[in-house]
């Protein structure tokens, strides 16, 4: 290996392989056509703007430090979504193999630029070329492009090694390949940009992007040839026996029909299973990206049970309306089976309809049947969020409640849930067996004018007609099944769904900024100008703020005091980013939030409030850094280990048995009141925003702590605003 203190020679790349690769390679200053191209080959982008993706000069030239915020903005114009990963070097041909669409920056060439993956097919890459055409390229060498950053140092080396081990030329590769694995199996390749379909895409078109209708198109044909083999097998065997012959053949013919039913419900089974788990998966990102959208005050004034029922109402519309649809879909098919059935037997017309006033008869059940679990619903969520709630406080209330007052209204309300209870079943019983086992009654009934007529029925009408009442009863029985199941997911959907619709994508208008325009020039413009501003909750018409005016320049210590309810973490919401003004003008570094979107936060942060506050399930190095990297880098994992020590939390880092990577939360070591305090002080700090705010951040602090973290406040802090009372 290389003598310490010098770096590792990097061998030269390969020219052969240099140039196979330089024809797949985009220069810089055409990124943005090679964004749109790629996004709509990909299929995931129908129209194209017009002259919308315009590169910045700096990027075109060869600077990389705004490419993934450009990236990221660019991505949001055209509707999609660019995720920058990063992955270990043994997963590189498993990502390649993947697919993509992808975007791999390259600066092994003497030209730096990008390289674009459309997908993978007959086991090689297909890449999109800068003429516009997709050629296919060697995915060994796109490979080594990809890691030949962290594999070139090392290379001489393991040459060496193998050429000192006397390896034969042929096993060369393969054990140069294990040895890199094993050397450099720890390291993963950072700039990689994967580009999907936006979750808050029209719900309609992700479905189609991942051939949702194809898949229930195949699902319906499948289960109607299973239905034509059941069909066409009784129709055999009931014909031979109606005639009063039996041939062996006949036989043989039905037991082969039959058993051709077991595959085929097999796939139709594994088709309608794909298609759930699809959509599923589709809907739980769809929800992730509405919870993420909503506003902090809309969920601020709802409970922890209420937001535990939405969770548990998520998971249930995803199973009910996925698996309850399939089941629904099997038995309209098995409905409409059951009507030609009919229309051939003995009474023809009188069954048909009867079939259809029977089906109405079904919709208006289960009509009645929703609303009545609609209401058993809510009463159930409500006596959850109750009993969450009084988990939640159950300390304070074996403190402070008087014990003969500690089950006040659970009485009443069990009443009102049991007298739901019971509507509920009678209705789901009536929906239920009555729908299936009404029909037949229904259905033999149709058959008496066909007996007291003149004409004389035969047997074979005869038997048609009975086939076809069973196979609707077998319709009826899916159907109600299938109703009651949409019924319940609808019931789910009234909780859900402001969350879903919350996804909804809006077209960004935004104009693009570097981030030099965003961290702005310190002497050029204040940091926080406000003017005239004002802020209410959307409940309420009153004004929490009201013509406020602030000033804030670079490097200010400032200290906000004032009573409780005074609107002080409001107006720390609002310079964060976490509420937006109703009226008047608010700028952070002379630009306002339509033009900094997301990057506001790069901008101004804040510790909240300690009960707004929260140690999440992880590591503390997890806590400490989720708002700068993770996975961090070692030296980001020092320097929180250092603010640490600097804010008196060495020792319990000292007492701890993993140090700075011990699991912590409620399931992981328990921190105190303080010890959380400063947890959260310290995160805020290590984001090194441009403003820093802090909440009430010393509260829980004695004199000499306090003192401790102050100071370290002050030094450390950029620009610094601390909220106390009086």
């Amino acid at each position: 290996m290389a003598d310490a203190g010098t770096a590792p020679r990097r061998a030269a790349p390969d020219a052969a392989m240099m140039a196979a690769m330089r024809p797949f390679l985009w220069p810089l200053d055409r990124i943005g056509e090679g964004l749109e191209e790629l996004s709509r080959r990909a299929g995931l982008r129908r129209a194209l703007p017009s002259d919308a993706l315009k590169v910045p000069g700096a990027i075109a030239a060869g600077n990389f430090r705004n490419l993934a915020d450009w990236l990221q903005w660019a991505a949001e114009h055209l509707g999609i979504q660019a995720d920058l990963v990063q992955t270990p070097l043994p997963d590189i041909p498993a990502l390649l193999r993947a697919g993509g669409p992808a975007i791999f920056p390259s600066s092994m060439f003497e030209i730096p630029g990008i390289l674009l993956l459309v997908g993978w097919s007959r086991g090689r890459p297909r890449m999109l070329c800068p003429d516009l055409r997709i050629r296919p390229c060697d995915p060994e060498h796109l490979r080594t492009l990809l890691c030949w950053y962290r594999e070139g140092p090392v290379i001489p080396e393991i040459a060496r090694l193998l050429e000192a081990a006397g390896i034969a030329e042929a096993r060369r590769p393969a054990v140069r390949a294990a040895m890199l694995r094993e050397q450099l199996g720890h390291h993963a390749i950072e700039r990689i940009w994967i580009l999907r379909l936006s979750p808050s895409a029209p719900f309609l078109r992700q479905l189609s992007r991942i051939g949702a209708f194809g898949k229930l198109g195949a699902t319906t044909a499948v289960y109607a040839l299973s239905y034509v083999a059941e069909i066409g097998g009784w129709a055999l065997i009931g014909s031979a026996a109606l005639a009063g012959t039996f041939d062996p053949g006949w036989f043989v013919a039905w037991l082969l029909l039959m058993a051709t039913m077991i595959p085929l419900q097999t796939l139709g089974g594994w088709c309608g299973a794909t298609l759930a788990l699809d959509a599923g998966r589709l809907l739980k990102a769809r929800l992730l990206a509405g919870a993420l959208r909503m506003s902090s005050q809309s969920v601020k004034r709802q409970g922890v049970g209420q937001l535990l029922s939405r969770v548990v109402e998520s998971q249930a519309l995803e199973s009910l309306s996925l698996n309850g649809g399939l089941s629904l879909l099997r038995a309209l098919i098995q409905l409409a089976f059951a009507a030609w059935i009919l229309s051939r037997g003995a009474a023809g017309a009188i069954h048909l309809l009867l079939l259809a006033g029977w089906t109405l008869l079904a919709i208006a059940l289960s009509a009645a049947y929703f609303r009545r679990l609609r209401a058993w619903s809510l009463a159930r969520l409500d006596m959850t969020h109750d009993l969450v709630e009084a988990m939640v406080g159950h300390r304070t209330r074996l403190a402070q409640e008087p014990p003969e007052r500690s089950h006040a209204g659970e009485d009443s309300a069990l009443r009102n849930y049991l007298h739901l209870s019971g509507a509920m079943d009678t209705a789901s019983m009536a929906t239920g067996l009555g729908v299936s086992s009404g029909w037949v009654i229904v259905g033999l009934a149709g058959l008496v004018p066909a007996f007291v007529g003149d004409a004389a029925v035969s047997s074979t009408a005869m038997a048609i007609s009975l086939g076809g009442i069973l196979f609707a009863q077998r319709a009826f029985a899916g159907i109600a099944e299938g109703l009651a199941a949409a019924g319940r997911a609808l019931v789910a959907w009234t909780q859900i769904g402001p969350m879903f619709h919350a996804a909804r994508n809006k077209a960004s208008s935004r104009t693009y900024v570097t981030l030099e325009q965003v961290e702005g020039e310190v002497a050029r413009t204040p940091l926080v100008d406000a003017q005239a501003v004002c802020f209410g909750y959307p409940a309420s018409q009153e004004s929490v703020i009201d013509g406020a005016d602030l000033l804030v320049a670079h490097g200010d210590r400032l200290l906000l005091e004032g009573p409780s309810g005074g609107g002080k973490s409001t107006l720390a919401a609002l310079l964060t980013g976490l509420a937006r003004p109703r009226a008047g003008l608010l700028l952070l570094n002379g630009l306002d939030r339509h033009t900094l979107g997301d990057d506001w936060h790069r901008l101004a942060t804040s510790a909240p409030q300690f009960q707004e506050n929260h140690i999440l399930s992880g590591s503390v190095a997890f806590n400490l850094l989720m708002g700068r990297e993770w996975p961090a880098p070692p030296f980001l994992v020092e320097e929180a280990r250092a603010l640490c020590e600097e804010l008196g939390l060495g020792p319990l880092l000292e007492r701890m048995p993993g140090g700075i990577k011990q699991f912590v939360g409620e399931t992981g070591w328990q921190l105190s009141h303080g010890e959380r305090s400063r947890i959260f002080l310290a995160r805020a700090l290590l984001q090194g925003a441009h403003l820093t705010v802090l909440d009430e951040s010393f509260a829980a602090l004695d004199p000499e702590t306090l003192a401790l973290c102050l100071e370290c406040s002050l030094r450390r802090a950029r620009t610094l605003m601390v909220i106390a009372h009086p």
